[in-house]
């Protein structure tokens, strides 16, 4: 699944590089979600120099507070997450968030977080890890839902 015409959520967005980047490559929309009232305006400010605003929607708010605010949204192709290592956002996102409505299909989670030997996050039962990689500190780990068909 590429890029094309996807529909992104963006969580803990900060300034917003990733989702941007994504729109840049091809991607439909992006919803961001931060809470810190500078990186917001950074994002809109982006978005608007690049030529995309129409794309945009940018949610202020916690990551705790937003999902009544995605209730509304059709299922996302992507969902990035980049919190604060080391402070449990990852697990909480993970468990508390109901996946089957939020990714499609075929949609895809990746967590960035603080590498952690003991391993990866374990998953919910509508997830499961299909990819998990070290880059020095840091750890992504790839998510997709278990009723994907693998193909």
């Amino acid at each position: 699944m590429g890029l094309q015409d996807a529909r992104i959520l963006d969580l803990f967005s900060g300034s917003g590089a990733l989702g941007l980047e994504a729109l840049s490559r091809g991607a439909a929309s992006v919803i961001f979600v931060e809470e810190n009232p500078k990186a917001v305006q950074l994002i809109q400010q982006n978005a608007k120099s690049l030529g995309l605003s129409e794309q945009i929607k940018v949610i202020p708010r916690k990551v705790e507070q937003v999902l009544k605010y995605l209730a509304e949204e059709p299922p996302f192709d992507f969902v990035f997450m980049d919190a604060p290592y080391h402070q449990g956002y990852e697990e909480k996102v993970l468990l508390e968030w109901p996946w089957e409505k939020i990714l499609l299909d075929q949609g895809k989670l990746c967590i960035e977080s603080g590498y952690r030997k003991e391993g990866t996050h374990l998953p919910p039962g509508t997830l499961k890890i299909v990819r998990d990689e070290r880059y020095g500190e840091s750890q992504l780990t790839f998510y997709a839902n278990k009723r994907e068909q693998d193909t």
